[in-house]
C-alpha cells in the first residue's frame, strides 16, 4: 500500500445518508438546532487541523466535504468524483453516529473504484464502534480518540514505507491477510493542544492548491454566511447525561482524565486569522471558564487587543458571576452567548447533569445583557430523564416569561434529542437505570434506522415517561406553540412566523400522509402515495433553511476580505 505522489490523504465528509437524493425522508428538526442541514453536512473541525498537522510533516492532503457538494449539486456524481482521484489513502469521518449510513457507503465505494487504496476512518462515533467498524471489509483502518494528529501521521508513515503499523498508538486494524482485529493502546491522549496549527490558513491554501471552493465549504449556505468556529479545548470537567463527551464519557471511551487546552494566544491569533478572512460571526468552542477564570481573562486581554469587529459567540456551560461578563463586555465590541438550561424545571436540569436553579439563570442573563450581549441563545431540550410533556410545555411556557422579562434580545428555542442517544454517553451506557429504553445498539441497527422516512422511527430510543410518538407529536406542539410566542413578544416578525407556522404544519402534515400510506394494501396505491409523498417531501425541505435564520448572527462589513485571502493563496503558490 505505497502512498502516491499527488495527493496523499483525501478526507472526506460524506452525508448522514448517502442517497438521501432518492430516499423518501420526509424533514424533521433533529438537525434544526445546528448549522447544518437534516443531512449533517458539516464536517467537524478537526479536518482542518488534520491536514495543516499532516502538511506540516511532509504530506500532502486534500478535504471534500461530499455532503455539502451534493446538497447544492443534485447532479453532483460521487462516484465518478472518487473513481477520478488516485490518493494514497482515504480519510472517512465518522465522529458523530448521524453519518454511519453515510460513511460506510462512501467506504464501499472508494473500495470499488480503487480496491488497493487504504480507507481510514476516524471520530468520536468511529471509536465507539471500531470493532464492529473492521467487519466491514471496506474499512482498513480506525484511529481512535479524541485527537487523532499523531497516530494518523504515524499511520501515514507507515503505509508509506509498506510496513505494518503495528507501533502506532490509538490503532484499531486488520492484520493483513486475516480477518484478525488488532487494537492498539491508547496511548496517544495529549494534555495539550500546542501541537495544532493554523487550520483556516491551510484551508484557504488547500483551496486554492485544488481550485475546488466547493470542497471545503463547511456546510449548504455556507458561501453566503461564512461563520467559523475556533477551538479552545478538548475534553470536558461536566457529566450532563446526554453528551457522549462528558468528563464521565471522555475517560471511560477516549482515555481522556483532564481538560487539553489551546494555549490563550493560539485561540486569539485564530480569531484574528479568521476576523482578516471574513467578517462572519466567530464561535468560541467550549467554556472558556471551564480551566478557570484565569484562562478565560487571559483569551479575553488578547481578544481585547485583537479588538475583533466580527461578532465573537461564547459558550457557557453553567452561570458566571459580573467579573466575567465585565471583562467580556471590555474585551469585544460584538458578542453573543449561548447556554444551555434543558429544561425550566431544576430537577430535570439536575437530572440531566446541571445542578443550578433557574434564579441563577435569570441573574446571568441580567448579566450578559447589561454587559453588552447582542444575542442570547438559551436552549431547551425534549427527551430528557424525568421529562413528560406536560414538562415540555411549561418549559416553552417558561421561555414566554423569559422573554417578556428580557426582551428580544433573548431568544430561546427549543428541540428533541434525536435521532440517537450518543453512544458512550451515561444515558446510553446506563439507560435502563435512568428511564430510558434502548432501541438500537448496533451499528447496522444505527444505519437501518437513517433510511427511515418518518424520524420517529429513526429515534433510538423511548422513555418511561413519553413514547417515540409523544416525543415527536410533543415536539412539534412546543415549535408551534414557542413560534407563535415569539411573534407575539416581537421576537420574530408576523411574517416570518406565519411562514415558520406554515412550514411546521405541513411537516405534520406530510408525517400523517406517511403513516396512512405506510398502512395501504393496495401495492399500486401505496407506491403512487409514496411518489408524491418523496416529491412533496423535497420540496419541503428546500424551505428548510427558514428554521436556520434564528441561529444566526450578523455579518460585520463584507462576507469575506478577498485581498486576505489572496495574499494567503499567493504564498501558498509561492511555497509549492
Amino acid at each position: 500500500m505505497k502512498l502516491r505522489k499527488r495527493t496523499d490523504l483525501l478526507l472526506l465528509h460524506p452525508p448522514s445518508v448517502y442517497d438521501f437524493r432518492e430516499k423518501l425522508i420526509i424533514p424533521s428538526p433533529i438537525a434544526d438546532l445546528v448549522p447544518s442541514g437534516p443531512f449533517f453536512e458539516m464536517y467537524p473541525i478537526g479536518f482542518s487541523f488534520l491536514g495543516e498537522y499532516l502538511e506540516r510533516h511532509g504530506f500532502r492532503v486534500r478535504v471534500v466535504n461530499l455532503a455539502t457538494r451534493m446538497l447544492e449539486q443534485p447532479r453532483f456524481d460521487v462516484e465518478r468524483f472518487i473513481s477520478r482521484q488516485s490518493p494514497g489513502a482515504f480519510g472517512i469521518s465518522l465522529h458523530w453516529l448521524p453519518h454511519c449510513h453515510g460513511a460506510i457507503e462512501l467506504a464501499r465505494i472508494c473500495k470499488r473504484a480503487h480496491p488497493e487504496v487504504p480507507v481510514i476512518m476516524g471520530g468520536y462515533s468511529a471509536t465507539y464502534f471500531s470493532s464492529e467498524l473492521l467487519g466491514y471489509p471496506e474499512v482498513d483502518f480506525v484511529v481512535r480518540g479524541d485527537s487523532t494528529e499523531v497516530p494518523l501521521l504515524h499511520l501515514m508513515q507507515a503505509l508509506a514505507e509498506g510496513v505494518e503499523p503495528s507501533g502506532v498508538p490509538n490503532l484499531a486494524y486488520r492484520r493483513p491477510g486475516s480477518r484478525e482485529v488488532v487494537e492498539t493502546p491508547m496511548e496517544y491522549v495529549p494534555g495539550d493542544l500546542n501541537h495544532l496549527g493554523g487550520n483556516y490558513v491551510y484551508m484557504v491554501r488547500a483551496a486554492a492548491r485544488h481550485m475546488d471552493i466547493r470542497g471545503v465549504r463547511a456546510f449548504k449556505g455556507w458561501w453566503s454566511y461564512p461563520m467559523t468556529a475556533v477551538l479552545t479545548c478538548k475534553g470536558c470537567t461536566n457529566n450532563c447525561t446526554f453528551c457522549g463527551g462528558s468528563s464521565w464519557s471522555m475517560a471511560r471511551c477516549f482515555g481522556r482524565r483532564g481538560l487539553a487546552l489551546r494555549s490563550p494566544e493560539a485561540v486569539a491569533r485564530d480569531v484574528e486569522t479568521v476576523c482578516s478572512i471574513t467578517g462572519a460571526p466567530v464561535f468560541l468552542v467550549g467554556d472558556l471558564r471551564q480551566p478557570g477564570d484565569d484562562y478565560a481573562y487571559r483569551v479575553l486581554d488578547l481578544l481585547s487587543g485583537v479588538s475583533p469587529a466580527n461578532h465573537v459567540v461564547l459558550e457557557l456551560f453553567e452561570p458566571a458571576p459580573l467579573e466575567f461578563f465585565s471583562r467580556v463586555g471590555g474585551s469585544l465590541p460584538n458578542w453573543d452567548l449561548e447556554i444551555s438550561p434543558e429544561s425550566h424545571d431544576e430537577e430535570v436540569r439536575r437530572s440531566a447533569g446541571k445542578d443550578y436553579s433557574n434564579q441563577e439563570l435569570e441573574e446571568t442573563i441580567s448579566l450578559a445583557l447589561e454587559n453588552g450581549c447582542g444575542k442570547l441563545d438559551i436552549f431547551f431540550m425534549i427527551g430528557l430523564e424525568g421529562q413528560t410533556r406536560a414538562s415540555v410545555m411549561e418549559t416553552v411556557g417558561y421561555c414566554d416569561r423569559l422573554l417578556e422579562r428580557f426582551g428580544t434580545r433573548v431568544n430561546p428555542l427549543i428541540g428533541p434529542l434525536a435521532p440517537f442517544l450518543d453512544p458512550g454517553s451515561l444515558n446510553q451506557a446506563n439507560a435502563s437505570e435512568r428511564g430510558y429504553r434502548l432501541l438500537l445498539r448496533t451499528l447496522e441497527d444505527h444505519r437501518a434506522a437513517l433510511l427511515e422516512p418518518h424520524w420517529r422511527d429513526m429515534l433510538g430510543y423511548d422513555t418511561r415517561w413519553m413514547s417515540r410518538q409523544d416525543i415527536v407529536d410533543v415536539t412539534y406542539e412546543a415549535l408551534l406553540e414557542l413560534n407563535r410566542i415569539k411573534a407575539s413578544r416581537g421576537r420574530v416578525t408576523k411574517a416570518y412566523a406565519d411562514a415558520m407556522e406554515g412550514y411546521l404544519m405541513e411537516n405534520v402534515a406530510l408525517l400523517e400522509r406517511l403513516d396512512r400510506a405506510s398502512a395501504e394494501t393496495d401495492p399500486e396505491k401505496k407506491r403512487l402515495e409514496l411518489e408524491m409523498l418523496k416529491h412533496d417531501a423535497d420540496a419541503l425541505r428546500s424551505r428548510s433553511g427558514l428554521v436556520k435564520e434564528e441561529l444566526e448572527w450578523p455579518v460585520e462589513g463584507p462576507r469575506f476580505h478577498y485581498g486576505t485571502i489572496a495574499r494567503i493563496a499567493l504564498r501558498n503558490r509561492r511555497a509549492a
